[in-house]
């Protein structure tokens, strides 16, 4: 029988299930409530064609619990409203980070959905950044009711705050947007009127139109030099006035001493005009930049959302009254209430309650820890199903989860080695270039013929003009990064190609890395011929239904039927108990249930203390590990797994993959210690993973590489996303950076060579400006196509 997949969100529909939906005339099946209550809004909202026209399933849609719907009701608090927006007018503007957003449809949807409420006035979304902006009147709809209404449809927000550094970032990207169409537009136009002067030589054209024609290629040529080239001179007088001839000192001296040169030729009609040459290197220069540019702005847009892992708001108590506040104010000596659901906002003590908390992100430790009054617990970290008084020890600037964000402030951008040795070769070659061309002046103008000592001089600095050279390794990396980025690899760091084909280690996270990330039942040992294995799971579901316990979510695909329970009482860090069918039913430890431990078991189920079922949980393996792993050990890597997970699942892993060195229980300060000892034995090393806890560890290995499901941290502090939910995609890189370094090396020893060969005969005078411009923009056609071969 083959497998039933849910409409919505393409995942397995659980046998015994029946969530149906008529639509378009047809029975739809879903795999849960969730999904059913979604598709059900987006059809009845006349949505329907979101359906009809996606590329890609939605995320599967989970219901808000009614704790987090106070949560969301605690935007509203103005203090907390003034932080996150701004006004304008009698209008509020606010940036949304949405998850859950698969394909462009998805951006439709939200648009649509949004746009149908009075209040708002403006809605984009952005569905690479996965982002919204927001215009509407607060006063008339509050933002928990746009988060809700979002929420309907199966999609969940937050608010975003751009910080300064991302504002100016855009700022340039904007900028590099407007100097590539000027001169782009401008070598469009000049090159037109250029064919018609080459032609005009052989065909003859009359000396006023020849003039006419080269005035008007001198004023469009006038942005390029005046606006779009002006980065490069910046940079060149940068170079100059520290003393370090750059790439740009000689693009700049090629770009204005032929526009000048060209400009005396057409104001003294003597002589001939290169601006289709001005305006074409100009716009090849700045479309790489362009390209590599905007391949870091989308990087980092795909991957600044932290507002998702900070929190935004907290409760505060004082004088017994709650009081929701911005998370980002809270100071030491406040107590806050943390309810069940919530992320705790800062570093402290708890004070009253107990309950478990979630500290996988930070610690690596999927399991959840019990946490009692007199414990510590961390910002960042989701408090599970109890209710807390937490006395706040450090602000969330301060706290551990503010110190590891912080580091990514701190993260310089390197430059590529590969771009520092062509910027050696570039110094070596353009403080020669200079001496030449001052050398070829001289010669020609008191030696050989004065009247040719300025032309020969230019066909010198033009057809030797490191245009190549200045293309080679730009333009590969570029084409390199994009055949990646098609394949599901976001290079964030181009430096990591150089570095890559190098590596000697990979090391491993294992939960959520190598691991699914998230629990699932893997055996039922039944103890009662009362239940069937398929009704004691969905006992069981409808038990841990109530609860926001990360093992209560490995059994909601189970939920079969819902059933009528009563006198629901949860015992935090032990079960929950009901009364169903007059009988006492509970779920939780052995010891809750008073019954003897099973081999493996974590979850046990007794009714009126018998014991029915004992089910064994397990963190599934990614399929495609096993693979990967044999590949990697073929081709000669040494493999480590680093893991903070203390259970014997990593044992296990261990003997099923054989890496060749496995540790388990290790802290964040472990992972960079080992990674360390790695790095100073003169190894390279690649890192893996995927929580908050591996983001120090990013910073001690030579390549970091983040998993697509992996927190909003740590794929900012990586110098890799992975963009899909598969590990396989490391082979991928590995073979792209090896690729790169070939063509790299391919475009290197065609400009050198070219260049040696160029030079000697630019000097003896056989080479006119025209054949120059010609062999300049062959050698850099040359190098633009073969990276260009990188793409396919």
């Amino acid at each position: 029988m083959s497998a039933v997949y849910c409409f919505h969100c393409h995942e397995p529909v659980p046998s015994g299930t029946s969530f149906l939906l008529e639509f378009d005339a047809r029975q739809r099946q879903f795999c849960c409530a969730g999904c059913l209550a979604v598709a059900d809004t987006i059809i009845s909202s006349n949505l329907a064609d979101y359906y009809r026209f996606r590329t890609e399933p939605a995320s599967r849609a989970n219901a808000i619990p009614k704790e987090l719907e106070a949560e969301l009701s605690s935007f509203d608090a103005p203090q907390v409203l003034e932080d996150i927006s701004n006004k304008q007018g009698e209008l509020t503007e606010l940036e949304l980070s949405i998850s859950g957003m698969s394909c462009a449809a998805c951006a439709w949807l939200i648009e649509k959905q949004l746009r149908q409420l009075p209040a708002v006035h403006q809605v984009n979304v952005n569905s690479t950044t996965q982002r919204c902006h927001l215009l509407w009147r607060a006063d008339t709809t509050p933002l928990s009711g746009i988060l809700k209404s979002l929420a309907s449809i199966g999609y969940q927000a937050s608010p975003f705050i751009a910080d300064q550094e991302e504002q100016v970032f855009k700022l340039e990207l904007s900028r590099y947007l407007k100097r590539l169409a000027v001169s782009g537009i401008m070598t469009m136009q000049v090159m037109m009127l250029a064919v018609a002067l080459y032609f005009g030589e052989y065909t003859g054209i009359d000396a006023s139109h020849q003039g006419y024609l080269r005035w008007i290629s001198l004023l469009l040529t006038l942005p390029v030099v005046l606006y779009a080239a002006l980065p490069f001179v910046s940079s060149a007088w940068r170079s100059v006035k520290a003393r370090q001839m750059n790439m740009d000192v000689p693009v700049s001296l090629a770009i204005y001493y032929t526009f000048f040169a060209s400009a005396y030729a057409t104001a003294f009609s003597t002589g001939e005009v290169y601006f289709e040459s001005v305006c074409m290197f100009t716009f090849l220069l700045q479309l790489g930049k362009f390209f590599e540019y905007r391949a870091r702005s989308r990087a980092r847009d795909a991957t600044s959302n932290l507002l998702k892992i900070m929190p935004v708001t907290a409760t505060l108590l004082k004088n017994d009254e709650q009081q929701a506040v911005s998370a980002r104010r809270l100071q030491s000596g406040d107590c806050i209430l943390v309810k069940p659901g919530e992320t705790i906002a800062a570093d402290g003590q708890i004070i009253s309650g107990q309950s478990s908390a979630d500290e996988s992100m930070l610690t690596g430790e999927y399991a959840p820890v019990s946490k009692n009054i007199g414990d510590l617990v961390m910002a960042g970290s989701i408090n599970h199903d109890g209710l807390l008084q937490v006395n706040v020890s450090k602000p969330l600037a301060s706290s551990r989860l503010g110190q590891i964000i912080a580091l990514q402030q701190r993260t310089l951008s390197q430059k590529p080695a590969v771009l520092q040795r062509t910027d050696r070769l570039a110094k070596y070659f353009v403080e020669r270039l200079l001496i030449i061309a001052a050398a070829t002046f001289v010669l020609w103008y008191f030696w050989l013929d004065a009247d040719r000592a300025f032309w020969v001089t230019l066909s010198v600095l033009v057809a030797t003009c490191p245009c190549a050279l200045s293309l080679a390794t730009p333009t590969a990396i570029t084409c390199a990064l994009a055949r990646l980025n098609r394949s599901g690899i976001l290079i964030k760091n181009a430096q990591v190609l150089d570095v890559l084909p190098e590596l000697t280690h990979i090391v491993f996270d294992k939960t959520g890395t190598l691991t699914e990330g998230r629990f699932s039942v893997s055996d039922v040992t039944l103890f009662s011929s009362d239940y069937s294995e398929e009704q004691a799971l969905n006992l069981i579901a409808n038990l841990e239904a109530y609860s926001e316990h990360p093992i209560g979510r490995a059994f909601s695909s189970s939920l079969s039927t819902k059933l009528a329970l009563e006198q629901v009482n949860i015992v935090v860090g032990s079960g929950i108990s009901a009364q169903f069918n007059s009988r006492q039913i509970k779920v939780g430890s052995a010891a809750f249930c008073a019954v003897t431990p099973q081999a493996k078991a974590m979850v046990y189920l007794c009714a009126d203390n018998q014991l029915i079922a004992a089910v064994s949980l397990h963190d599934a393996l990614r399929q495609e590990v096993p693979a990967l792993v044999s590949q990697l050990q073929q081709q000669g890597y040494q493999l480590l797994m680093l893991t903070g997970d203390s259970s014997d699942q990593a044992d296990k892993l261990q003997q099923q993959l054989g890496f060749n060195q496995m540790i388990k229980g290790c802290s964040p300060e472990q992972k960079v210690a080992e990674i360390t000892n790695l790095v100073s034995a003169g190894h390279k090393v690649l890192m893996l993973g995927d929580g908050i806890n591996d983001s120090p560890s990013f910073h001690a290995a030579h390549v970091s590489v983040a998993m697509q499901s992996g927190t909003d941290l740590s794929k900012n502090q990586a110098d890799v996303v992975l963009l899909q939910h598969d590990i396989g995609l490391i082979a991928t890189l590995l073979q792209g950076s090896k690729a790169a370094q070939r063509g790299i090396r391919q475009n290197l020893a065609w400009s050198v060579g070219y260049n040696l060969i160029i030079i000697p005969l630019a000097v003896a005078g056989f080479v006119s400006p025209y054949i120059a411009v010609i062999g300049m923009s062959f050698s850099s056609l040359l190098v633009v196509s073969n990276s260009l071969r990188l793409l396919k």
